[in-house]
């Protein structure tokens, strides 16, 4: 599917989709190269539809000017983990999430509870443990060592692909967004 062939409403609701964070109706305009007003009527329409189809989803405003599309609060109470937020996974853990998902993915090596505490430190064992009852890595012994593993938990809760090939490409993407978001703040 041609992305351009698609309604600008529906542009504007994957864009809401893909990010798990706030979007500025300027990023959403720059986006469909409509204007912030255009936008603003378009989402509107989007949360009539949510609205209408009654769907797990709405648009909230996060504050003046900003939109995220969330989860309802009425559906979120009534499931039960594995489902937890982004949001609700700890910094710390986040690295090790990081730099497990992109030496699995991005550089193909098999990852060692041993080589992450040589990078990050002590507290990578108590992280791992943390990380594996919350269902994001797997660690199996594999001859004398163990290796750890994202989960589909772990895709599933960063919205990754589920192919290999995939998912590398859009760790090392999100890398990229990530680095270029970063320098523009400096």
């Amino acid at each position: 599917m041609d992305i351009k062939a698609l309604k600008e409403k529906n542009v504007i609701e994957a864009a809401l989709y893909l990010y798990d964070r706030p979007m500025s109706f300027g990023e959403l305009a720059e986006l469909v190269q409509k204007s912030e007003g255009v936008v603003e009527r378009l989402i509107e329409k989007i949360r009539d539809e949510h609205l209408d189809q009654n769907t797990a989803y709405s648009i909230v405003d996060v504050e003046e000017g900003l939109v995220q599309l969330r989860l309802r609060e009425e559906v979120a109470a009534q499931l039960h983990w594995p489902f937890i937020q982004r949001s609700e996974v700890p910094r710390h853990l986040l690295k090790v999430l990081s730099l497990a998902s992109f030496k699995e993915y991005v550089l193909e090596e098999q990852v060692t509870p041993s080589k992450l505490q040589k990078i990050l430190g002590k507290r990578v064992k108590e992280d791992l443990e943390e990380l594996k009852a919350m269902n994001l890595i797997n660690i199996t012994p594999k001859g004398k060592k163990n290796i750890i593993n994202v989960t589909e938990d772990f895709l599933q809760l960063f919205k990754l692909p589920m192919e290999f090939e995939k998912i590398k490409i859009a760790i090392q993407t999100g890398l990229r967004e990530y680095a270029l978001r970063e320098l523009q703040y400096e």
